[in-house]
């Protein structure tokens, strides 16, 4: 489904179709965009809707974080619907070793909001099924991937398949430009002298998941999913 379609609008009890703001926004939208997804002016939507400006400046940030649609430049304004399909979402391959698994999990539960956003994909090999070769699936992941996250710790870099195999494809498509490696330190340890021991790894500062304090767990992992977020943003 293109970004900027609807999912199918509820029913009230009375067996009413209601449609949201956002859906009457893009109705709207999408009608004077036209086919070719040409910009419309911000006042032929606001003549369009009968809204007031507070209003519509409210939903249509609202569908700008939501990657809907896309806002254009110049004085004025304008904007028009996203036409991102499913096929150009981001894929996103979790690197990690299984002694980091609840951390890997929490991360993936993070990344949630960015699924719902229709921007990522999340692939990890806690998906991979019964009978399937588990380095051919893994192989073919990673080089689907639009952007490599490296869960790192002592046993990450321990790893003979986490550090010999997945690691050397992930840097080698990087080199090429072909994905973008994220490291993002679980567990304090020596990882400076790593090969990706020269990008810019997360939390900020490179500060591990692992020291910041239980009550406020969910603070880093937000950080994170919000800087993927941008860079996601960036490369798009």
């Amino acid at each position: 489904m293109a970004r900027g379609a609807f999912v199918k609008p509820k029913k009230a009890a009375s067996g009413i179709t209601r449609r949201t703001n956002e859906q009457i926004f893009l109705d709207c939208l999408i009608e004077k965009s036209g086919d070719d997804k040409k910009l419309v002016s911000n006042t032929a939507m606001l003549d369009g809707l009968k809204w007031d400006r507070e209003k519509y400046n409210r939903i249509k940030n609202q569908l700008k974080e939501q990657q809907k649609v896309e806002v254009g430049k110049g004085y004025g304004g304008s904007l028009r619907p996203t036409s991102m399909d499913k096929k150009d979402m981001f894929n996103i391959f979790i690197s990690y070793s299984h002694k980091d698994e609840d951390i890997k999990n929490m991360l993936v539960r993070h990344l949630e909001p960015l699924k719902k956003l229709k921007l990522v994909n999340i692939w990890h090999d806690g998906k991979i099924s019964p009978g399937e070769d588990l380095g051919k699936k893994i192989g073919t992941e990673i080089n689907k991937a639009h952007v490599i996250l490296l869960i790192i710790s002592i046993d990450y870099i321990n790893s003979k398949y986490c550090y010999d195999v997945e690691l050397e494809e992930a840097i080698d498509r990087h080199v090429k430009g072909e994905s973008r490696v994220i490291p993002i330190i679980a567990r304090n340890c020596y990882w400076k002298h790593t090969p990706f021991s020269t990008l810019l790894a997360l939390p900020k500062d490179g500060r591990p998941i692992a020291s910041w304090p239980p009550h406020d767990i969910d603070s880093v992992y937000t950080e994170i999913v919000t800087s993927l977020k941008d860079a996601i943003v960036e490369m798009l």
